[in-house]
């Protein structure tokens, strides 16, 4: 009856538990497979043992220790057929050393953001055998949702430098990753896709990038194009700090160094400033006219633009800051001037829409991580099939 407990306990059919020991890093448990009376390929009865042999099984974490099932194993030869056979088991395929189990919590380790290496150390097994579970593993793609966010990462897999990543807007889960943002690449990948399925998508989500633009332009004819907040708000930010970065070159030491440590300031919208940040901004603003224009413009992208509630009014406002912009004949302000023309339609849908690459930005500070923990994965399959799993 204890034979029986310890042997439900650990889910063994055919074998028999024999002692249990155990060190400071294992736990040992000794058991040996159940004897066969019949020849599994002809019913015959007339076997007999061939040999014995003991196998090193490895399983699971028993009392927070590795675990090492040393079973013995008995070969037969039946005398009617001739077959030499042994017993099957069903907790470890023929020819391995690992319980399935143990693969089982192997893979469910693929969730988090730990290492091939890690995961190796904690189970017992070589980091070999872990990136042979996680190849033996199929990944597809999910299918496009109605809000299909875009985006670029710098993840130096494969033979190229960024890879792209697609995210479900809706509901925040990674559709596919893909080995390059290279437009010819998109453009082959999406012509796979059918055409019904691309026609499904509503909204197109994605930063101010001309390839991704071609790609809606392509294949999502029927969808809104909405240009993520971000990336058009920091082009004012960007020719703000270029004014900062000019007048800095011209003044003393002293202050050049205070310029640079207050920058933040800057940027910061005013009337998040408490009352000493704003003097010292102030004071900043007092050095230079050209530093006080752009300030000024600054202001009035946040305050006038940004703050509007919908597309038409949105339009009315951003084209009225793009002619101050042009009238202050600040040369930093003209690639600002120059995206805006050119996304014009795509950052005004931004005002009617909540949807934004916000969800997708925080997957890409996960894959950085998961990026950072394995020093890089260079096999793009492997990495790919890694993020799929822990940014689900």
């Amino acid at each position: 009856m204890q034979n029986n407990n310890n042997m439900n306990l650990l889910g063994f059919k055919d074998v028999i538990f024999d002692s249990f020991c155990e060190d400071k890093e294992f736990v040992h448990i000794h058991a040996s497979v159940t004897k066969m009376d019949t020849c599994p390929h002809c019913g015959s009865t007339k076997i007999w043992v061939h040999d014995h042999r003991i196998q090193k099984i490895k399983d699971t974490h028993i009392h927070g220790k590795k675990c090492l099932i040393h079973l013995k194993k008995t070969r037969y030869d039946c005398k009617s057929c001739g077959c030499r056979f042994e017993r099957e088991l069903d907790f470890i395929a023929k020819g391995h050393t690992m319980a399935y189990r143990l693969v089982f919590a192997i893979v469910a380790e693929f969730n988090e953001l730990h290492s091939s290496s890690s995961i190796a150390s904690r189970y017992n097994v070589s980091s070999n055998t872990v990136l042979r579970i996680l190849h033996c593993l199929y990944v597809s793609r999910a299918k496009l949702s109605s809000v299909l966010c875009i985006d670029e990462f710098k993840g130096d897999s494969g033979c190229f430098k960024y890879q792209t990543s697609l995210l479900n807007g809706d509901n925040h889960s990674v559709i596919d990753i893909l080995p390059t943002r290279d437009k010819n690449f998109l453009f082959k990948y999406f012509k796979k896709v059918p055409n019904k399925e691309r026609q499904e998508v509503k909204f197109f989500v994605s930063d101010m990038s001309n390839t991704f633009k071609s790609v809606k332009n392509r294949f999502f004819k029927t969808s809104i194009h909405i240009v993520d907040r971000y990336h058009f708000i920091r082009q004012v930010s960007w020719a703000l700090e270029n004014v900062r970065k000019r007048i800095q070159k011209d003044i003393s030491s002293n202050l050049r160094k205070y310029f640079k440590r207050s920058r933040s300031l800057l940027t910061k919208p005013a009337s998040n400033l408490t009352t000493e940040q704003a003097k010292e901004v102030s004071l900043m603003l007092d050095l230079n006219n050209d530093l006080k224009l752009a300030y000024r413009l600054k202001e009035l992208f946040y305050q006038y633009v940004l703050s509007q509630p919908n597309r038409v009014r949105a339009s009315k406002s951003l084209r009225e800051w793009i002619r101050r912009a042009e009238e202050s004949d600040l040369k930093e302000f003209k690639s600002c001037i120059t995206a805006f023309n050119n996304w014009f339609d795509e950052i005004c849908n931004s005002f009617d829409y909540p949807w934004s690459n916000g969800p997708l930005e925080g997957t890409h500070t996960k894959i950085k991580t998961l990026k950072r923990n394995c020093f890089g994965m260079k096999n793009f399959n492997l990495f790919r099939k890694r993020i799929m799993f822990s940014c689900k």
